[in-house]
């Protein structure tokens, strides 16, 4: 026998608790039913009595019989001839049910001489007058329940009783009895029935969730997969209220690998850094020297060029660097705004030099706890790629504001934007479309963001530009980052 799999256990475990939930609430609302049906009932009971108490006609069931001169005939005689008064004032009563029975009982005749609804002419005169009696020998208005009623032909019963005075002698009783099996058969049924319609709805809802939830693992699956090959960020699930979920993971997912990445580069800098500067030096010192030296003049136009790839190895051995963990930070508390209007001059310099011009909108921003080196190098790196975006020149904003709990800092292009593709690997070391790039610039963006636990947006649009937004955390707010917080980032 083949063991069931996770899922059908899983289905088995729910049929069986959610069912058994049913019937302990099925039973328990069926037995609030049945005692809301049982004191209706009584009050049908009381009603009906009640009703034939004060229709009956003067005189007692003996002058019945005489006006209709039937006094000195047999038994059999007085109660037809009684029957033949009482009955048409029994059949004036309707009920909505057939499982109540009511009429006259004579203790006179010791005999029912009336009976309603559906009148039986067997229970008159075809019974054993003991069988009945004891039910109406009482003298004051009763409730009894009796088992093996005569009037239902051996089914339990519940019966009201009420006596009928003349002349302060009880000369019979006004009797209502409800066929009780047949109000326990009707709750049984309608119990039944619930369940049988509930235990179906859960079958359906069983059946739906589990298509539901073998398309999800197929999702699931195929969603795996495109996280492996980095082809998230257009995937669509079958079930098209699960996507959006589906891409806050791909969206974490890839901030956590982007992080991962940034952290492995980091500790292969800190390792190999400095062992690869210390030889280069030594390097360029011997060229420098003997491109000093006269008998190596045919060839100082190469020492030249290997001392400029030297001087640029060593540029991206320093951005290298930048990625560290463990790279000290000095937090303060600081101005955003001063910090830009302090390196403006050294920005719109570089931006005039490549035919672009920089548009400051600086708003009234509270301070922010960061490491103004950092910060000075993310705006220098940001403002540098919006330059290479825009070949031919254009025009770079930089905008602060205050957002809630953040301070804003944009930085926005009108240059050639970014494919959609390549937008997804930003901040990945190495990656870049630049002929001449590292692909470590924006990764030092991206690292100096982590370190002061901002978050950052992109968003660009091809052939009109890209913005990207860094949110900061302000020190005036209560949600602020300790600076405890802050260096539990770092470490």
């Amino acid at each position: 026998m083949k063991n069931f799999n996770l899922t059908t256990k899983l289905n088995f475990k729910i049929i069986g608790v959610v069912l058994l939930l049913l019937i302990t609430v099925t039973a328990h609302n069926q037995w609030l039913l049945l005692q809301e049906e049982n004191a209706k009932n009584i009050h049908w009971l009381m009603s009906i009595t009640d009703f034939l108490v004060k229709k009956k006609p003067p005189g007692s069931f003996l002058d019945i019989a005489d006006r209709h001169g039937a006094a000195n005939k047999c038994l059999r005689g007085q109660i037809l001839s009684i029957n033949q008064e009482l009955q048409p004032i029994v059949n004036d009563i309707l009920v909505p049910t057939d499982i109540i029975k009511f009429g006259y009982y004579s203790s006179q005749q010791e005999s029912i001489v009336a009976l309603g609804a559906n009148a039986d002419i067997s229970l008159l005169v075809g019974v054993d007058p003991s069988r009945f009696k004891p039910n109406c020998e009482v003298n004051t208005e009763q409730l009894i329940e009796r088992k093996n009623s005569i009037l239902w032909h051996g089914a339990n019963e519940v019966i009201y009783v009420r006596p009928i005075i003349e002349n302060g002698l009880i000369i019979g009783h006004a009797f209502a009895s409800i066929n009780q099996d047949a109000v326990y058969a009707g709750i049984r049924k309608r119990m039944v029935n619930t369940l049988l319609a509930v235990f179906s709805m859960l079958l359906i809802c069983i059946i739906v969730f589990r298509e539901l939830f073998v398309q999800l693992k197929k999702d699931l699956q195929l969603f795996a997969e495109r996280i492996l090959d980095g082809q998230t960020y257009d995937f669509n699930s079958e079930i098209t209220e699960f996507t959006p979920i589906l891409k806050y993971i791909s969206e974490q997912t890839e901030k956590m690998t982007r992080l991962d990445r940034l952290n492995i580069i980091g500790e292969m800098a800190a390792g190999i850094a400095h062992e690869v500067r210390n030889p280069m030096t030594t390097v360029r010192g011997l060229l420098q020297l003997m491109n000093a030296k006269q008998e190596f003049t045919s060839h100082k136009e190469k020492i030249s060029l290997m001392i400029d790839e030297l001087d640029r190895a060593n540029s991206i051995i320093t951005e290298f660097l930048s990625l560290a963990k463990n790279k000290v930070m000095n937090f303060t508390d600081g101005n955003l705004n001063d910090l830009i209007r302090d390196i403006h001059p050294l920005l719109q310099a570089d931006a005039l030099r490549n035919n672009c011009d920089i548009e400051m909108s600086l708003g009234d921003i509270p301070t922010i706890f960061m490491d103004q080196n950092s910060i000075r190098q993310l705006i220098l790196n940001m403002i540098r790629n919006a330059i290479d975006a825009m070949p031919t020149g254009g025009l770079i904003h930089i905008t602060t504001e205050k957002d809630e709990q953040r301070v804003l800092l944009a930085i926005k292009d009108h240059g050639i934007g970014i494919p959609l593709e390549d937008k997804e690997k930003l901040g990945t070391p190495f990656f870049t479309t630049k002929d001449n790039g590292t692909g470590l610039g924006l990764a030092v963006c991206y690292r100096i963001v982590q370190r002061h636990a901002a978050t950052i947006i992109v968003e660009s649009e091809l052939g009109k530009g890209t913005t990207f937004t860094i949110g900061f955390h302000a020190t005036i707010l209560t949600t602020v980052p300790s600076s405890e917080d802050i260096q539990k980032t770092i470490l």
